[in-house]
Formats: C-alpha cells, structure tokens, sequence
C-alpha cells in the first residue's frame, strides 16, 4: 500500500510545480481516497465482526494519525503567511486556517476559489480540502456502516448497498461537474463514490478471488489506468464524474492485485524507494503546497521550472523532518498510543483554539495592517482600493437601478437625462474613478454601465462559454437601452481589453453582413454614439502585467525604483494585438473630430518598460487593473472632450 501512496503523492507533486509535465497529476488525490476507503473499512468490518468496535476509538485512531503534523504544519504556515503576506492575503489564509480546523476547509474554499483558478496558486492551505473530505468521511461512515452491519445479514448484501450508494454518489458527481464544476471537485457527495469503492472491495475480500494467471494483466491494467488518466486529464476536463472512473477502477485493481500475489508492478511499488516515500507521503503531501504558494505569492509569478526543483527539495527536507520528528518520534515521545480518544480529541480542540483565534483577530484588524512599514503600507492601501461603484453597478441587470449610488459627478436631477456615461469591461470599471473626478470638475452628471468580461463593441463576441456570450449579448442590448433613454447623453467613455475583441466574431444581436474584424466593429459602435450627436471618449488597453508582487512592489518603493523593479519589459506587456487595435482606435480618433482616444501605453510605460507606479503612485490592483487611487492620479493626465455651449 505504501507503494501506491508513493504513486499517489508523486503524481500530485509533479502536477503542482511542473503542471505542463502531467497535466491530470492531480488525480493522485482520487488514488489517496480509494485507498483510505479500503483501509478503514477493512479495519472498521473486522471491529464489527469481532464485536471490539468503538467509535471514539476509531477517531482516537485518526486524530493519532493526523493531527499532529498537520498542526506543526499550520503552525509553521501561519508563522511564514504574518512574516510574507500582505493584509488582504493574510485575511485570505486565516479564514482558511479556521475551515481547516473546523474540518472545513473543502467548503470554504468552494465558496471562494476555484482549484483551478489563478489566486488559489497563492493559497497555501488549499490542499487541505481533500483532508476535510477524508475528515467528513471518518465521522459519518462507521456510523453508516454500523447500520449497514446491524440491518443486513451478509457482506454480500452490504457490498450491494455500498455500490448502489457509490453509483448514486457517481451520478450526482457527473451530473454537478457539468453544472457545477466547484461544487463537484470540493464537496463530499460528489466524491465518495471514489471512498465507497475502495470500501466496497475491502468488504467483499473475503469471497473475492483472483486466478493466478490474471494478476500481471489486471495489474498492469490498473498501472496504465491510473497514469494514463494522469497524462489525458487536465485542468479543463469535466471532473471528477465519470471522468475519474479509469482513475478509481485503476486504484481497486492495484490493491485488490497485490493481495493476491506478486506481479511486474507490484514489485516495483514495493521498491524500497517507494515504500519509504509511501511511507512519507501525508508529510510530503502537507509540506509540498504551502512550499509552493508562498514562493509563487513571494514572486508575484508561478516559478519556473528550476525554481520548482529548488521549491519541491525544500519541502522534502520538511517532510522528513516531519515524519522523523513528529509522526514518529514525537508520537512516541508524547505516548499519544497510550492516551485514550477522549483526552486526544480534547487536545485537539484545545489545539485548534488558537488558530480559530488568530483568523479571528486578522478578520478584525483586517488583515493587520500594523506590522506593515510606511512604504509596504502604501502600496497595501493603494493596491486594496478599487471602484467603490463597483459592487452596486457593474452589471447589464443593474443599468436601471441604483441610480442614486451609481451617480457620480453632478447630481442627477429628477427624470432627465445623464450627461456623460462609461461603457466597457472591468477595464472600464476601473477607470470610473477617473472619470468621476473629471465630470465633477466639469459639473456633468454621470452613470456607470459596466459589465465584467464584456466589451461595449456591438454585435462583437470575443468567444467563450455560452453563458458569457448571452450575457455579453444582453450587455450590448443594454447600452441601446440606455442610449434610448438618455436622449441628452453627451459623451460616452468607452474602454476595455481591446486586444480581446482583436479576432471578434459576430453574436446573435449583429445584423451586419460585412467581414468581421476589430476595426469593422469598434467602427461601427462609435458610429452608433456619433449618430446621436454623442462625443466619444476612447482610453486605450492598459499593459497586462504577467507578474504582480505587492512585495516586490514594496521593495521597489522603499528603495525608490519603481521604475525599474518590478517593471515589465515593453516587448512583453505591448503585444501586437494590442499594437493592432490601439492603431486602429487611433485612426477613428483622427477621423472623426468628436472622438477622442487617450493612450494609456504613452502614460505608463517608457520606450524600454512599463510600470505599475507614475510619480511614485501606485497604480495597479492586480495584473491587469488599476485601484482607485491610480485612476484618481490618472486624471491629471486626461481630458474630456470639449462640449458645445
């Protein structure tokens, strides 16, 4: 077993720090719950059996097991995240820290991160869910099992109900994975048919038998199932379902075949290589993401290849000293074997005291701001502002309400008409700021219609999941409304991620029947304005950072080299879509005298770099967003377009 445990950890290590190189390695979990299925119901069904069974006993067992390198190892995390992390980050961990020990970690993070998605490379605990699912799972399946033991006469009968539950589990797992990809990767229901197989084979070994002849093949079967699926699987994939039956069916191959006997790959789990890092794995497993996290967090990029060979041997190191000196010598040391479960959950909660209590503080001071020097300090709060409007006004479902909060400038007054309005994407949004502070110097009355991830190009797709193109679609069907309703509009302010739309296709409110192309497009949707008698304000792409480091942002602000640390070289932040649709944008500014085009590449970056500070203001939020004190500076550098009297 300690060899497949070792297959397990090793696929999930790789995935971790070199993705590209098996891009399903993540599947090694889906091996570790299969294996901790067979385990504890193989124990649990001989207990029952014999009559010794306890279900504090079996807990003790467990908290023995796992508590207590996994609470060296949040002691030692949250040490590193009060040392390393900024304010909003260390909130970020701390909440996370309490769902660990509240044995919740798999919930918590269902309902704020994504597994896949960019910010949870920087979320040291994310890995703990799968322990809160395995936790979940001790609590209630012997309970589950008892009453399958005390209502059903046979094992036979049991297996049967245990697979009918797995298959239920499977088909609610399929079916959320399709609908709800988070809820289905995160949350047990949708996980336990992966448990309940591994517990099914452990209850039907004692009438279970295997011709000799057939080990080698089964076996190398179940080898080439669970690896195959680590190397055709990846991020994209609709998971688990029954995309992770190959990897499930592979695992109880491989167990079931090595009790049975000797084969090819037997042997060589049984290695003793292997065995030890088996052996190894849970530290390995604990040490390995945290590792990673922190140093993608500290580099404000994901680390390269060798970065990650340096990164992955850390953790190793730590993971052995872990298995040394906490899961063997300390477990000996302390004689947890000779405490019972009631004196052991005791320490447990006891221990979990003073975590629940740190996250409660870092909530409180949000974040802990005090630890910070003045230059980290700025960038902190420059970095964590962004568009107040933002919350009750982005959004096509929000164009027609809120009005007195979505206002900005000169108040509205009664029923009549806005004078100048912001149209476009989160790019846009983040310039509302900006915007606002220019019309209230002009005494104009101004809205926000905003849509993240939709440009205000008409009748222009930028391509996606379905659900984003009909709320794309509904965006731009909106502006007309607004544009409709607000006959005395006088100038609209259009930005966006204009490289997005550099290969736009028509959606299903075009009616044009020209090629498509940006320039036919963002043509066409100025014209829309300009038939209007509306002058049009255009503000260019801002440059993409591909790596953002509040650390290295602080650093660079202390030593007063904004303009070079931390800075991204020109050629990689203005690429030539962008390139492509700034000069297009530029052309219809020359054209036509009432549109205007502002260029954020000629204000914020240099014939070499670009940078996220202009005069020693910080002016990013993220990779590819200014905060709102950014936008604010910003305004000394715009203009709107001159109106009639």
């Amino acid at each position: 077993m300690d060899g497949l445990r070792a297959l397990a950890v090793v696929l999930v290590v790789i995935f971790h720090a070199w993705p590209a190189a098996v891009p399903g390695g993540f599947i090694g979990v889906d091996v570790f719950f299969v294996i901790s299925g067979f385990i504890i119901t193989r124990q649990l069904a001989a207990e029952f059996e014999s009559g010794s069974f306890s279900y504090w006993a079996f807990l003790g067992r467990r908290i023995r097991r796992l508590v207590p390198a996994a609470f060296v190892c949040c002691l030692l995390a949250t040490v590193v995240a009060s040392k390393l992390l900024m304010p909003e980050a260390l909130t970020d961990f701390s909440e996370s820290l309490a769902a660990v020990w509240t044995m919740t970690a798999n919930i918590y993070f269902y309902l704020n991160t994504g597994y896949f998605d960019g910010a949870s490379a920087e979320a040291p605990l994310l890995h703990m869910w799968s322990l809160a699912v395995e936790d979940q799972f001790y609590l209630t399946w012997p309970l589950l099992l008892a009453l399958l033991f005390s209502r059903l006469a046979t094992r036979r009968r049991i297996v049967v109900a245990v697979l009918v539950l797995a298959a239920l589990s499977l088909v609610h797992s399929d079916f959320s994975a399709s609908r709800n990809p988070s809820l289905a990767f995160y949350l047990p229901l949708s996980r336990a048919f992966e448990l309940l197989a591994g517990c099914a084979l452990a209850l039907a070994l004692p009438f279970l038998s295997l011709p000799k002849r057939s080990l080698a093949p089964l076996s190398l079967l179940g080898f080439a199932l669970v690896l195959g699926s680590a190397f055709v699987i990846n991020a994209e994939t609709k998971f688990p379902g029954l995309t992770v039956v190959p990897t499930v069916v592979g695992t109880v191959l491989l167990i079931g075949t090595g009790l049975f006997g000797s084969t090819l790959v037997t042997r060589l789990l049984s290695l003793t290589p292997s065995v030890l890092v088996g052996k190894m794995s849970y530290s390995i497993y604990l040490y390995h993401w945290p590792v990673l996290a922190f140093a993608t967090y500290w580099l404000g990029r994901t680390p390269d290849a060798a970065e990650a060979a340096y990164l992955v041997a850390l953790s190793l190191a730590l993971a052995v000293l872990s298995w040394l000196l906490v899961e063997q010598w300390a477990t000996r040391r302390l004689q947890l074997a000779a405490l019972p479960a009631g004196t052991l959950m005791r320490l447990t909660v006891a221990g979990s005291i003073p975590f629940c209590l740190f996250a409660g503080a870092i909530a409180a001071t949000r974040g802990w701001p005090q630890r910070l020097d003045a230059p980290a300090y700025a960038v902190y709060k420059a970095a964590s502002s962004g568009n107040p409007l933002r919350p009750s006004c982005d959004g096509y479902d929000l164009a027609f309400r809120n009005n007195g909060t979505c206002t900005f400038g000169r108040p509205l007054a009664g029923r009549s008409s806005y004078d100048i309005a912001i149209f476009g994407d989160s790019n846009a949004d983040q310039f509302v700021p900006m915007i606002a502070k220019l019309s209230q110097s002009a005494g104009l009355s101004g809205r926000q219609i905003t849509q993240s991830s939709c440009g205000p190009l008409i009748g222009a797709s930028r391509g996606g999941a379905a659900y984003l193109e009909e709320q794309c679609a509904r965006y731009q069907e909106t502006i007309i409304k607004f544009l409709d309703r607000n006959p005395d509009l006088k100038i609209a302010v259009l930005s966006s991620v204009w490289s997005n739309y550099w290969t736009a296709t028509p959606n299903r409110i075009s009616t044009d029947a020209e090629p498509p192309s940006f320039g036919h497009f963002a043509s066409r949707t100025i014209e829309l304005f300009r038939k209007r008698g509306i002058k049009v304000l255009v503000i260019g792409q801002i440059p993409h950072f591909t790596t953002f480091s509040l650390r290295c942002l602080a650093d660079a602000h202390r030593k007063d080299t904004e303009d070079r640390d931390c800075a991204l070289p020109r050629d990689e932040g203005i690429t030539p879509d962008i390139i492509g649709a700034q000069a297009i944008l530029e052309a219809i500014d020359r054209d036509d005298a009432g549109v205007s085009f502002l260029s954020m590449l000629d204000l914020l970056c240099t014939t070499a770099n670009c940078s996220a500070f202009k005069d020693d203001v910080l002016l990013y939020r993220d990779r590819g967003h200014l905060n709102a004190l950014g936008a604010e500076y910003l305004a000394r550098f715009a203009s709107l377009p001159r109106l009639d009297r």
